[in-house]
């Protein structure tokens, strides 16, 4: 992993400073280009009131604007067209601004969308190209000859060829026609606005890079999937699973109880539950090298109280299950949890016999 960690930070910082310098210049340019594009639209609306404005005057009265509102290259809806005798003139250029820009993006909307219709109509292929599913079932080897029809006039009767049911276009599949209707598609079609994009040198130092961080993270990954497998190897270490480790076959399983009112879980060496509740987390068995209670504690905090916890009275049984649980005090739990793996040779004899 130390290798790959390298060859991603060899890799990041000249691709860092290229696309931070594309970047740079993208954002020059795109500043030019506003400035351009609101000087131009200031130019196309001096020139709109120029034309709103018919006697020179330098103001426009509503009989002017109404004339101006009739004409075909008018931007202004009937509303505006009465309200906008009480505009002072900067207020009228900026409204007019306004409609331009508006107008100048539908058009751009119109001619995208426009470029990405042709482009998908031109995908498409002519159906008189396409096979029918009859066609495309397989060929006879030897065709038979086909019977020659004579009228009674003693005319030969031409066949009429077979006209292809239009049902059958209709089943074919898009697969079939070839026909890619994809999002993909629009990556051909030039954008709206301008968009950054990076020359060859700056994409190969940046293809270069986001390579050497896909090795990197793939070696990080497996190595903390390592590393947690032998944190979690250390973790069962340090457990007491019994002298001779007859309680660890408990471990990774959970066994529930339902008392009609709530439903009780032990996942032993992990944690007890109250429905969604956590009653303790595994703490223990409550005296070294006895092997009869386990403690958990720690678990949600009760209202003006401790902590839950729970006492496990480990029994000897035929089966895993719990036997009993119930709160003796506020907030306190108490299981009886009965399995093999607290059994002797001879308490399981004795405990089998007893519960036959």
């Amino acid at each position: 992993m130390e290798e790959r960690e390298r060859y991603r930070n060899e890799a990041e910082e000249p691709a860092k400073a290229a696309k931070e310098a594309a970047k740079a210049q993208f954002d020059a340019e795109e500043e030019a280009r506003k400035a351009r594009e609101k000087e131009e639209i200031r130019a196309e609306a001096e020139g709109l009131f120029k034309g709103m404005d018919a006697n020179g005057d330098g103001e426009t009265s509503l009989e002017e604007v109404q004339q101006y509102s009739m004409g075909e290259s008018s931007l202004l809806d009937v509303e505006e067209t009465l309200n906008i005798q009480d505009l002072s003139i900067p207020d009228i250029l900026d409204s007019l601004e306004n409609k331009i820009r508006i107008a100048r993006e539908e058009k751009a909307n119109e001619e995208q969308e426009a470029a990405r219709n042709k482009k998908k109509r031109a995908k498409k292929p002519e159906l008189r190209k396409i096979k029918t599913p009859e066609a495309k079932s397989e060929k006879v080897e030897e065709e038979e000859e086909e019977e020659e029809l004579w009228g009674e006039d003693g005319k030969k009767i031409e066949k009429v060829k077979d006209i292809p049911d239009p049902e059958d276009f209709r089943e074919l599949e898009d697969d079939e026609l070839d026909v890619d209707d994809d999002d993909d598609d629009d990556d051909d079609v030039a954008p709206i606005r301008n968009t950054l994009q990076y020359d060859d040198d700056t994409q190969k130092l940046i293809d270069v890079f986001e390579e050497a961080e896909s090795l990197y993270n793939e070696a990080r990954k497996q190595w903390e999937h390592a590393n947690n497998q032998v944190k979690e190897v250390e973790k069962l270490n340090g457990m007491d699973f019994g002298p001779e480790e007859e309680f660890f076959s408990l471990r990774g399983e959970c066994f529930e109880m339902n008392d009609g009112k709530y439903r009780y879980k032990l996942c032993p060496f992990d944690q007890c539950t109250q429905d969604s509740t956590s009653i303790g987390k595994w703490e223990g068995w409550e005296e070294e090298g006895e092997y009869s209670v386990m403690v958990y504690s720690k678990g949600a905090g009760c209202w003006q109280g401790p902590n839950r916890s729970t006492r496990v009275q480990v029994r000897c049984g035929s089966q895993n299950e719990i036997v009993s649980a119930e709160e003796p005090a506020k907030c306190e739990y108490a299981y009886v949890f009965k399995t093999p793996a607290a059994c002797t040779k001879v308490q399981e004899e004795y405990e089998i016999h007893d519960e036959l």
